[in-house]
């Protein structure tokens, strides 16, 4: 980065070569200068996997067991109508742990989803517009996005 100007580099790790290795411009042909961190994709997703994990977990457990219906004595239900409905619904109870592990990879999943569509679009965007006066303004948090990345 210089005063009047900016150079563009090839990467040392991209398989592409220029006729002319650096690229000059003039800061009045630039018109916004957009950064994104390195594996942000993938930290957003392991950070949207973990948070949803955990939170999917700990309502699981806070949600505690599903009590389970007592079945109707013969007397109560001779042809076993009622006991068919109370079998159907106690197949569909879980325990504390069960709901833990079912929460914890469907919160776990979608936090993942949402984490890389995050960290896919998110990016620090100078806009410089053409303008000298603009770029020397910015140039000092230039360098520093430059020197932490």
């Amino acid at each position: 980065m210089e005063d009047d100007r900016v150079v563009l580099l090839p990467s040392k790790n991209k398989n592409f070569k220029l006729a002319n290795d650096n690229i000059n411009l003039g800061v009045d042909q630039i018109r916004t200068i957009s950064f994104r961190k390195k594996n942000s994709v993938l930290k957003g997703t392991l950070l949207g996997l973990g948070i949803g994990a955990v939170t999917g977990i700990i309502i699981g457990f806070a949600s505690g067991d599903d009590k389970k219906e007592p079945y109707y004595d013969y007397n109560q239900d001779p042809y076993g109508i009622g006991n068919f409905f109370v079998s159907i619904n106690n197949a569909f109870t879980m325990t504390a742990g069960e709901k833990a592990m079912a929460g914890g990879i469907g919160l776990g999943v979608s936090g993942a989803i949402i984490g890389s569509i995050i960290g896919a679009v998110t990016k620090k965007k100078f806009i410089i517009g053409g303008k000298k006066e603009v770029y020397r303004d910015l140039q000092g948090d230039l360098m520093k996005r430059l020197i932490v990345q």
